[in-house]
């Protein structure tokens, strides 16, 4: 198990997750974690839920495709074509 930092219980009883720990796990304002104990009785933590923040940009990676006017034009197009495939592939036999 790594060290990812150390922080310091503040009175109200927060803690500031280090530098390292928010870097590798992707964790942003408005993340939702979890605490709970685990079998061993250390202290887990887990991401429970993303904000919208720490989603945006994660498809950008993505273009559209010109042959498509709109995404629902691409969708139908996927539709139609899987239901083809389907239908080809029930008269065969083994």
């Amino acid at each position: 198990m790594a060290h990812m930092g150390a922080s310091t219980v503040t009175s109200k009883g927060q803690v500031t997750l280090p530098v390292a720990l928010r870097d590798k796990f992707a964790i942003q304002a408005g993340d939702l974690v979890e605490f709970f104990e685990g079998y061993d009785g250390t202290l887990k933590m887990r991401i429970r839920a993303r904000s919208a923040a720490s989603i945006v940009g994660t498809l950008s990676h993505l273009r559209a495709d010109p042959r498509y006017a709109t995404d629902a034009e691409a969708i139908v197009e996927e539709v139609s074509a899987r239901d083809a495939r389907t239908r080809r592939g029930k008269g065969r036999t083994a």
